[in-house]
């Protein structure tokens, strides 16, 4: 695949195609709960959990990107999460997203800071904010405008617990319709 100079390249974790389509569901409720144009809602092919993000990585420099990473990975033991309930990112009084917490926490920044690690190791800078393990719903393009309390009138999907197996490089490119990521490296845990 040739890739321009400069992308956008993001670590996750990918869902089965089970999860995504239960939550595909859930999306549509919420969307027509909510009654407004003032939410970008998740593709159901986009839903991932982001564990590290990189705006601007360099191309000739992604398979020493992947080999610093995967070396700081090995030997990860394979963990498992749940979704929690909604939530307002970053907050309840400045709400930008919606997002499903994730629980724990705890194995997922530590498998987030790994990553950063070999960011790191590859001369790249990492996010200085604390790592909130999350997955993303929708955006809210203004919040000003949009009333959210139909989130309290909807229930979170109830779905098994998931096992992080391996962490995916994806690639994003941004588009008019919302973002496209295709696979770059799939890195076995």
């Amino acid at each position: 695949m040739t890739l321009p100079p400069v992308i956008r390249v993001f670590f996750a974790i990918d869902l089965p195609l089970s999860i995504k389509e239960s939550l595909s569901e859930y999306i549509i409720l919420l969307k027509k709960k909510s009654r407004t144009h003032g939410i970008r809602w998740t593709k159901p092919v986009n839903l991932h959990i982001t564990l590290q993000f990189l705006a601007e990585a360099h191309s000739e420099r992604l398979n020493t990107l992947i080999h610093h990473v995967r070396s700081r990975i090995e030997g990860v033991k394979q963990s498992d999460f749940r979704f929690g309930t909604p939530h307002l990112f970053p907050n309840p009084y400045r709400p930008r997203v919606i997002v499903l917490e994730i629980m724990p926490q705890d194995e997922l920044a530590a498998l987030s800071e790994r990553i950063g690690m070999g960011m790191q190791d590859s001369q790249y800078d990492i996010e200085k904010r604390s790592f909130r393990a999350h997955l993303t719903l929708g955006r809210i393009k203004q919040p000003k405008e949009v009333n959210l309390s139909f989130l309290s009138g909807v229930s979170a999907p109830d779905i098994e617990k998931i096992t992080v197996q391996e962490v995916v490089l994806f690639r994003s490119e941004p588009k008019p319709e919302g973002s496209e990521y295709t696979v770059i490296e799939r890195l076995p845990l």
